[in-house]
């Protein structure tokens, strides 16, 4: 052990300088990695031994035995002679106790996996060929260690959203691929929502073409057979699929179709525009049909029932809700979601299977053996774990993958909100306020992809990539060898093979930060800085893309004309994070601000000396630093020139998105005075 703990001081020491001696550039980090001399040559001489009769094992094998012939451009050998001297040798082992753990010892003349399950040995295959992506054609070198290696979370998830956008069949099956070799074991697949119904029912065939008229989508829905394809294309990956139906909430899709499962008012008449099931006896029998076919193609132990964000405005006034809330003696209409919930959760559990939803279905009370993904809070977390059920930690926090990673104002449209690689990084998915009995019960953690904003596989890719690598690391690692360093330091190795496999990832590790500050009037000085000191930045100031050609940052850059300042950082002559920043010179630049009120708290990021840093606003974003907003009636901000100016043309900017309460001012008026007392309004 305390050679183990050696080793990951050395690690970190040359981690921390310059990124250039981590010979073992595993994400994520195995659990322990004793350092050997030497290297195993992969070679057209290597056989591979499978010595299990496992047929998940050959599956699992499938990705090294075509990495080592994609190297060595050789046919290769399959369970050759047990005598051959370069060998790679497979078994399984009840000598594992955990059932996706590995143990891979690598000499000069031999591999050698062992592993409980094939999902262990899945996964030291991909520890394996992460240790071959930096390698050069026909010949390869696989640094000599021992690897101990199991999981800390058993439920280490991504959620896609099919529903706003549908993504093809193809994509889904390289967006597994991706999971897979981040040794990533859950897939959830978002198949319904207001906007569409993505499942193929048998029973209820309108579904699969129902759409919301209240928002734009893409046809496009999944038939049973592909389904059950992709449950075996999974399998073969070790990643289970979490089939979502998203009930009671979220169904003006299905209502669509089958109005009759809606809430009536005192008239018999549907409510306009609603987008929940009524809790009724009729809806809980159509929802178990439809769950009976969701367990038909989806053998997961678990399935997921959303229970999320319903309004039940609707509830309160329909009379069929009144008389049940009545008949079960029900105070509200949390206690009737509750029920409406328990009744589903029991129909699973009569059919071997178990209930997940959103942290929701706790509202009532939560049902017998229900697993909450807690979404709104880790707090709501902590309350489900204390009262003794599963948990898996998925908080807007930190695992929203569908928010901004950057604050460069040129990136693609996203939800608002801001979570970088770092944040998702830092993330704890047990609180402090978990006891050590308490800790059980939290299995997993979880990033989602919502997809109202995001329209195509591209799209997609460039939101989940690079922090669903993050994510990996949280939900495997022991938080006690995390390092943020580290983990940095072996990005690059695994960006090689984003790349050759065409996977559109963003280049946002460092986070650039720019700092504004007023040199003299109408001149600035720009800051720039990354979360990590080591990193170089390059910059150019005509508007083309900086290299590592270009200027190195020194220092302050000193600007006094209108300029775009496009910034850099670099890691390995690999370029890794990019920002691009639109500075204004004009007559106000500079110029100090007094407000007669402060902005609101959420919306006061860049203080007063945004109004006149000379940085424009996002387009797109109306909570970066550079906006302020005010929830009063109105403002008044005063600038003091300290002298005459003659100013012929005044061009303000504001931001206008209704659906985020985000609106524009109803009036504007410009005054000017000469002496400091009287004003004028101007024309």
């Amino acid at each position: 052990m305390k050679k183990i703990s050696v080793f990951f001081f050395v690690i970190l020491f040359f981690a921390q300088n310059g990124f250039t001696q981590n010979i073992y550039p595993i994400i994520p980090l195995p659990q322990q990695i004793i350092e050997a001399k030497g290297s195993f040559i992969l070679n057209k001489y290597v056989v591979v031994q499978n010595f299990t009769k496992n047929q998940a094992v050959k599956s699992a094998l499938q990705p090294l035995k075509a990495k080592i012939e994609q190297i060595t451009a050789t046919k290769l050998l399959s369970n050759g002679s047990k005598s051959a001297n370069k060998t790679i040798q497979i078994r399984l082992s009840n000598t594992i106790a955990n059932a996706e753990g590995y143990q891979l010892h690598i000499t000069p003349t031999q591999i050698s996996i062992k592993a409980k399950t094939s999902a262990g040995v899945f996964y030291a295959v991909q520890t394996l060929l992460q240790l071959t992506n930096n390698q050069a054609n026909y010949s390869a070198k696989i640094p000599c260690a021992t690897i101990i290696d199991a999981p800390r979370f058993a439920y280490r998830g991504i959620m896609l959203d099919v529903a706003r956008h549908f993504m093809p069949i193809d994509f889904i099956k390289k967006y597994i691929d991706e999971l897979a070799r981040l040794k990533i074991n859950r897939f959830h697949w978002h198949l319904t929502d207001g906007q569409a119904f993505r499942f193929e029912s048998k029973k209820y065939p309108l579904l699969q073409y129902a759409k919301s008229t209240q928002w734009p989508t893409n046809e496009g829905f999944y038939t049973q057979q592909e389904m059950k394809a992709m449950v075996k294309y999974a399998q073969e990956r070790a990643v289970t699929i979490i089939p979502e139906i998203d009930i009671p909430s979220h169904s003006q899709a299905l209502l669509s179709a089958y109005p009759e499962y809606g809430c009536l008012d005192s008239l018999g008449q549907s409510f306009n525009g609603q987008g929940e099931l009524c809790p009724n006896e009729k809806s809980i029998a159509f929802v178990k049909d439809l769950l009976d076919e969701v367990m038909d193609v989806f053998p997961s132990k678990n399935i997921h029932i959303g229970g999320d964000e319903a309004s039940k405005l609707n509830w309160k006034n329909c009379t069929v809700c009144k008389k049940r809330r009545k008949e079960l003696h029900l105070n509200n209409v949390d206690e009737l979601q509750s029920n409406f919930i328990k009744s589903l959760a029991a129909h699973l559990n009569n059919k071997g299977r178990n209930m997940i939803g959103w942290d929701e279905i706790m509202d009532g009370g939560l049902a017998p053996n229900a697993t909450v993904m807690a979404w709104r809070s880790t707090e709501n977390g902590v309350k489900a774990a204390k009262m003794k059920h599963q948990v898996i930690m998925s908080p807007t926090s930190h695992c929203y993958l569908d928010y901004y990673q950057a604050e460069n104002p040129n990136e693609p449209l996203a939800n608002n909100g801001y979570i970088s690689l770092a944040k998702i990084y830092a993330f704890e998915p047990i609180p402090n306020e978990i006891n050590e009995a308490e800790k059980k019960y939290i299995i997993g953690v979880q990033a989602n992809l919502w997809t109202e904003q995001v329209a195509t596989g591209s799209h997609a890719e460039y939101m989940t990539f690079p922090r669903a690598i993050a994510l990996a690391e949280v939900a495997w690692a022991n938080p006690k060898n995390k390092n943020y360093t580290h983990f940095l330091s072996s990005i690059p190795n695994y960006l090689k093979g984003l790349e050759e496999r065409r996977v559109n990832y963003a280049k946002h590790f460092y986070e650039i930060k720019t700092n504004v500050i007023l040199d003299t009037n109408q001149t600035l000085k720009i800051e720039l800085s990354t979360a990590s000191n080591n990193a170089p930045l390059y910059y150019t100031l005509d508007g083309s893309s900086p290299t590592t050609q270009s200027q190195l940052y020194q220092g302050p850059i000193t600007i006094g004309k209108p300029t775009l300042l496009k910034v850099a950082a670099v890691m390995k002559n690999e370029v890794v994070d990019e920002t691009i920043t639109n500075i204004s010179i004009n007559k106000a630049t500079g110029v100090k601000v007094e407000l007669s009120e402060p902005p609101s708290k959420y919306y006061n990021k860049g203080g007063v000396a945004a109004l006149t840093n000379g940085v424009f606003g996002a387009i797109k974003r109306y909570n970066d630093k550079e906006w302020l907003g005010w929830d009063t009636k109105g403002v008044e901000a005063m600038l003091d020139f300290n002298k005459i100016e003659t100013i012929t043309n005044v061009s303000l900017r504001f931001f206008h998105q209704p659906s985020s309460w985000v609106w524009l001012p109803s009036k504007v008026e410009i005054w000017g005075s000469k002496d400091g007392s009287n004003y004028n309004l101007l024309n």
